[in-house]
């Protein structure tokens, strides 16, 4: 207990989030999970992107829905999945798992992420959805609490992608986006000019916008 305690607080200690934060409920909940979540491939901003997804998963309804579109190896998945542990909240992850050849260095991922996935013990809160998002969303009904838009970069479909799934977000729900900056041009403009304009509360993280629907 006490070695175990020890390396508890050094997490803490190291972890690059506001000393509030760290020392919250929350932040000893995410300290306890960062070791292993660290060990994910991604591309969020850590810890900082990861303990916010943790901390917005886990604090939705018990029994919320999550909706990712673009889930890569799985570390904003699992980061999204470790705020869902003891409730009824699950995430749906879509991707092809298959990249392409201009964003990534390998294709074919999908047993990487199932593997992430079970490793996190998180199995029983993620379910894998392979395909192109806007043929997801032809015949997606369930209503959504947290849509997290990290799928293609281009404008088009970003906004498409936004269109498609935000009519399912229930009002108040939380809708984000990552790589909202200008080095991502399509992103940020989708953001700024079409996203956001429609959304109350908005904030960033990093690189990470969100905002919540209109109640």
């Amino acid at each position: 207990m006490a070695t175990e305690q020890h390396g508890l607080f050094t997490t803490l200690r190291t972890l690059a989030l506001p000393r509030s934060q760290r020392l919250s409920r929350d932040g000893i909940a995410f300290a306890r999970i960062w070791p292993k979540l660290n060990t994910v491939p991604g591309l969020l901003i850590s810890p900082i992107q990861e303990f916010w997804l943790f901390q917005a998963a886990r604090a939705l309804p018990h029994t919320a829905t999550i909706v990712e579109i673009g889930s890569f190896k799985g570390r904003s998945t699992s980061a999204l999945a470790y705020g869902c542990r003891g409730t009824e909240r699950h995430v749906y992850a879509l991707d092809t798992f298959d990249g392409n050849d201009n964003d990534f260095d390998t294709r074919g991922f999908r047993d990487e992420f199932d593997a992430n996935i079970a490793r996190g013990g998180l199995t029983a809160y993620v379910t894998a959805i392979p395909g192109r998002s806007l043929e997801t969303a032809q015949t997606w009904e369930r209503p959504i609490d947290l849509l997290f838009i990290d799928g293609s970069h281009d404008f088009d479909d970003v906004v498409a992608d936004f269109h498609s799934f935000v009519r399912h977000v229930r009002p108040g729900g939380l809708v984000a986006a990552h790589d909202v900056l200008p080095t991502w041009e399509g992103v940020d403009r989708a953001w700024r000019d079409v996203i956001a304009p429609t959304l109350i509360d908005t904030g960033a993280c990093a690189t990470l916008a969100y905002g919540r629907t209109p109640a």
